[in-house]
């Protein structure tokens, strides 16, 4: 019995030590780019989405920050969750292991989902590349979506996304449909508050505690 026990403890020592190492540190420095809010430029370059099944966000937040005379803007869109509720065992483990149940998501990254889609405007203030995340080769019948970075440049504008997969990534529209189908969200200032509320930067990362996808300009917010 002694020797179980031991054994369990140095299991127990083994697992926290694992879960609890630190796999990164990271820094809030950002050399060369100069933190700023601008609602109005905000809400003018803000992206759209289309109307899906997959719900609408609840909010759309950015930061924004200049390097020379290039300004970059980051969008984030926020769900209240996510979830696959196609059928199968693989959805099933995923609703009950990772987004619900166990709620791994949630301990790993925070609450909610949160997606973002980056600006870079040149000089001129025409928008140079779009930086976003889309779902590569996804089928609902699957336990996780794998991410694919888009970068694109020069894009049409006004830039409007479709939501495609169940995870909230996107498409980019070449030829969007009506204005009418688009959500027409109002943009606010990811403030130091809700940033740490949503858990978005970690300065120490672990196999169970990661960043949030954001851009290292956003790490220091405008004052």
């Amino acid at each position: 019995m002694k020797k179980i026990l031991i054994a369990l403890v140095v299991i127990a020592a083994g697992l926290y030590w694992f879960t609890h190492r630190a796999t990164s540190v990271n820094s809030t420095d950002a050399p060369g780019f100069k933190p700023l809010r601008d609602d109005a430029l905000a809400q003018k370059y803000r992206p759209y989405l289309l109307a899906s099944e997959f719900g609408k966000p609840q909010a759309l937040y950015y930061r924004a920050s200049r390097s020379g005379e290039k300004l970059y803007i980051t969008y984030h869109y926020v769900w209240d969750r996510e979830v696959n509720n196609a059928e199968g065992w693989k959805p099933w483990l995923s609703r009950n292991l990772y987004t619900g149940g166990l709620a791994l998501q949630r301990t790993m990254f925070g609450k909610g989902d949160i997606e973002m889609v980056s600006l870079v405007l040149d000089g001129e203030g025409k928008v140079e590349s779009v930086v976003y995340e889309t779902a590569l080769g996804h089928s609902p019948s699957d336990f996780s979506v794998k991410h694919e970075t888009i970068r694109t440049a020069r894009p049409a504008t006004p830039l409007v996304f479709k939501v495609i997969s169940w995870n909230h990534l996107f498409l980019l529209q070449e030829k969007p449909p009506d204005p009418s189908a688009w959500l027409d969200l109002d943009v606010e200032y990811f403030t130091q508050p809700l940033w740490e509320e949503y858990e978005m930067f970690k300065e120490k990362e672990t196999v169970l505690k990661r960043n949030r996808a954001h851009e290292i300009y956003e790490r220091a917010p405008a004052h």
